[in-house]
């Protein structure tokens, strides 16, 4: 495991922005790419395509002065590592979003921030979910796992952040809660939700039927992923690490979050 709030953590996560950049890029040419594990200065990635007879594996790293996409294993085909090498050069390292605070909400209200993450790690998927539950711009409960269910995995990261709704429920439930903002950066958890999509996967219509039996009186606010606001930022980040490192935290261990991402009391907005 990489020692939390180190230069070879920061670089990991610099490494897992680029992944992610780089892997926008290669969905367009027809890939489809995971972002596995993190490593000391780097973070791994998978790559498949419908041309290719199995899956590749590559480390993107991040060092002082430059970054490198470095190839694992030798069953490359000829030339190809050339060319994805030559696209990862044309990239710039993306700089962190800066942090939207505070946390709005109205007076008296709850919202809950979910979120999911999907990581392949020697030949093993799991499945990362978070949720964290905010009153009066204060974070008050939230916990973290990973699945690994097979009716899950086809899902991806969906298939957590799924989870994570169903978790807030259970978590509304044990609280007597009856009214719950939740935000989200999914889309389809809102339209399966209220029915505007259908749910044709067994995992989908489970979701469907476990908000609709709950009781509780829901408001969909869907984010922006990844555009910097705190509370999606702190499930993001629990998610991964979920998922990652194989765990479940029954309350969210706040001291492993970088110190930018550590306030766990904001103002709500004025007037609300």
């Amino acid at each position: 495991m990489i020692p939390h709030h180190t230069q070879a953590q920061r670089a990991s996560e610099q490494a897992r922005r680029l992944a992610d950049t780089f892997i926008g890029r290669l969905t367009q040419s027809g890939y489809t790419a995971t972002v596995g594990a993190p490593v000391n200065y780097g973070h791994k990635v998978s790559l498949a395509h419908p041309s290719l007879p199995h899956t590749l594996h590559a480390v993107l790293y991040v060092g002082k002065d430059k970054t490198s996409f470095v190839k694992e294993g030798k069953n490359w085909p000829d030339g190809l590592y050339d060319v994805l090498l030559q696209e990862f050069h044309t990239l710039q390292l993306p700089h962190p979003m800066p942090l939207v605070a505070p946390i709005t909400q109205a007076a008296g209200s709850t919202v809950a921030y979910v979120d999911g993450s999907y990581c392949e790690q020697d030949h093993n998927a799991h499945i990362g979910w978070a949720f964290e539950i905010w009153r009066e711009g204060q974070s008050i409960d939230g916990q973290a796992g990973s699945i690994s269910h097979p009716d899950a995995l086809s899902l991806r990261n969906v298939a957590g952040e799924c989870h994570a709704v169903e978790q807030v429920l259970e978590w509304c439930r044990a609280h007597d809660c009856t009214d719950i903002e939740i935000r989200f950066d999914y889309t389809g958890l809102a339209h399966w939700a209220n029915g505007t999509w259908r749910t044709n996967a067994v995992r989908t219509q489970r979701y469907r039927e476990r908000v609709a039996s709950s009781g509780v009186r829901i408001t969909w606010t869907k984010i922006q992923a990844h555009n910097g606001e705190y509370g999606n930022a702190r499930v993001d980040f629990f998610a991964r690490h979920a998922a990652t490192n194989h765990v479940f935290f029954p309350e969210l261990p706040l001291s492993i979050l970088p110190p930018r991402l550590r306030q766990s009391q904001v103002t709500p907005a004025p007037g609300q």
